[in-house]
C-alpha cells in the first residue's frame, strides 16, 4: 500500500504512536504530521504540488487556535481539497460535533481508541480502506 497522509494532530503521544504504526505496518505510507491547526491551514493553502495530492487528510477535533472542525471547511474551500477524502478522529463522541463534521465536509468520523493497542488495529483500516479499497 503506498499513498501520502497528513495528519493535523497537536497531542505529541498521538502523533508518535501513529508514526510507529504507520512505519512498523504501513512502511510504503509517506506520513506529514502538522502539529498545529494554523500551520496546517498556511500549508494547505500554500500547497502547490497537485500531481501529488494526499490519498487521505486525519484531523483532530479538539485543537487550540483554530478547532479541526474549523480547519475542516476552510481546506474544503481549497479547490485541490475539495474532493479530498478527510477523516475526522476525535476523543469527542458529542452528537453536535458528529454533525458539524458531516455538514462541513467530513467523509468519516472516528472516535480515537483509548489505547495504543486499539489504534494499532485502526489505523491500518482506516489507510487500507482510503488508500486501496476507495475509488
Amino acid at each position: 500500500m503506498k499513498g501520502l497522509v497528513i495528519s493535523v494532530e497537536d497531542n505529541a503521544t498521538d502523533r508518535a504512536l501513529m508514526g510507529r504504526i504507520f512505519e512498523k505496518e504501513m512502511p510504503l505510507v509517506d506520513v506529514c504530521f502538522i502539529d498545529d491547526s494554523l500551520k496546517a491551514l498556511a500549508w494547505f493553502k500554500a500547497y502547490d504540488d497537485v500531481g501529488v495530492t494526499p490519498n487521505l487528510i486525519l484531523l483532530d477535533i479538539k485543537m487550540p487556535k483554530l478547532s479541526g472542525l474549523d480547519l475542516l471547511k476552510e481546506i474544503r474551500k481549497i479547490e485541490v481539497f475539495k474532493y479530498a477524502p478527510i477523516v475526522m478522529m476525535s476523543s469527542s463522541d458529542q452528537k453536535t460535533d458528529k454533525d458539524k463534521a458531516y455538514i462541513y465536509g467530513a467523509n468519516s468520523y472516528l472516535e480515537k481508541p483509548k489505547n495504543y493497542a486499539e489504534l494499532k488495529e485502526q489505523i491500518p483500516v482506516i489507510a487500507k480502506y482510503w488508500l486501496t479499497l476507495n475509488k
